[in-house]
Formats: structure tokens, sequence, C-alpha cells
């Protein structure tokens, strides 16, 4: 796919500069005379990215502009000024401007730039475009003699119903989805309450507790449900 630049601008030399640039890295490039010309011309078409001419607009003109664009153009914007002082460029970034070239510049220089630019870019759409695989947690879990099945919300012990409450059963379910890590009990509140409790310690305490009776040969020593101390729980298999 070919890179399709826009540039707006009035100057000359810098349209013929960028222009030569454009035909030997191949790429294609229009020049916009206006920033409305600009806009009207990004719905037409979409392109790779954006050379902008601070010289034939004002900084206020040019920050709307780059402000209404900029969730269009999903590749670089430069902009080019005879001079740039620290409250210029600090505005035109934040605006999401990529780069800023003063005049007079090298033009070997803003190939290799674009270039890099370029492949950013491509890497960011690669990374979105990604497939991202979904871990898939089994339905039914089988712990010792224990057997949870997380679809139907129901648990056996040695074949046999286990009456759980939903919040034991949410709790039991949080610490099958982290077996094997040490949970504090913050991290077990936020993770199966989902909002602040005064008695953080107690709350969890008691659940767990409840959850050893149910489950547990000797909820004394139990073999899954296990405490570590100054730290919080685990669930081992």
């Amino acid at each position: 796919m070919t890179n399709k630049f826009l540039l707006m601008s009035q100057n000359t030399e810098l349209t013929q500069q960028l222009t030569t640039l454009c035909k030997k890295a191949r790429w294609t490039l229009s020049q916009i005379t206006t920033p409305t010309g600009l806009v009207v011309e990004l719905e037409k078409q979409p392109v790779t990215g954006i050379f902008w001419d601070l010289t034939d607009t004002t900084l206020d003109t040019t920050i709307a502009t780059m402000t209404l664009i900029r969730e269009q153009i999903h590749g670089p914007i430069i902009v080019f000024a005879a001079k740039l002082t620290e409250r210029i460029q600090r505005k035109l970034y934040k605006a999401r401007v990529d780069d800023l070239i003063s005049f007079p510049f090298n033009e070997r220089i803003i190939q290799p730039l674009l270039e890099q630019r370029l492949w950013l870019y491509q890497q960011l759409k690669l990374k979105e475009s990604a497939p991202t695989k979904k871990i898939i947690s089994p339905q039914v879990v089988s712990i010792g003699s224990w057997q949870i099945d997380q679809k139907n919300y129901t648990v056996t012990k040695n074949d046999l119903p286990v009456e759980l409450t939903p919040k034991e059963f949410q709790l039991l379910a949080y610490l099958i989805e982290h077996h094997d890590q040490v949970l504090s009990r913050e991290q077990l509140v936020n993770g199966v309450w989902g909002y602040d409790i005064l008695d953080t310690s107690r709350i969890v305490d008691i659940h767990i507790s409840h959850l050893r009776d149910k489950l547990e040969d000797d909820p004394h020593k139990p073999d899954h449900l296990l405490t570590v101390r100054g730290f919080g729980y685990k669930l081992v298999k």
C-alpha cells in the first residue's frame, strides 16, 4: 500500500523539497493550501500522515485543526515552522503533533525520521489488529475430592452436594482463578466484593472459615485453603 501524505502549505520551496523527498521514497504527496481544504480532503480519502506549514496559519487555527483531525490520522503529523518557541512547542505537543521541524532543515534527516514514525505506527496497528487470546477457564474444576461447576454454580465433595452461599461461591471461584497465588485480604475484598469494607480482615476470615468448615476434611489443618501468615490466603490443588 502506497503511503499518502497531505501537505498544508503555500510555500513553494517547502512543497518542492517534500515532493522530491516523497518521490524518492515512492510516496504520494498532495498539496492543500488552507486548513479548511485539508479537513475537507480528509473526508474524501484516508491518508498516512500530514505535513503542516505553520507559517501559513496562526497557532490557534493550527491547534484547533489538529484537535479536530488527530483521531482521523493514524500516522505522523509533522509541523514545519520558521521559529519554534517553548510555548509553541508545548502547545503543539499537547495537540498530539509528532514532530516539530524548524526552517531551514536538513532534507537527509526527514526521510529517516518519517520512516521511523511510519514503522512505529505500523507496529501499533499490528498490535491492535492481532487477535487476543482469550483465556477460558474450565467449567468444572476438580480439587481433591471437590468438584466445582462454575457454570451451574454447584459444588460437590465426594459426590455429595455442598451448599455454599453466593458470596462463598464467588470467593471460592476467585481463589480457583488465582490458584497457587498468595492473595492479601485487600485483594480478595476487591476481587469478590468489589468495594471497600471497613473490617476487611474479619469479613475475609469469616468466609474462609466457612469454606473450610464445608469443604476441608479437617478445617484446622486444611489441605487446599491455606493461610500464609503475614500475607493472606492461597488455594492449592
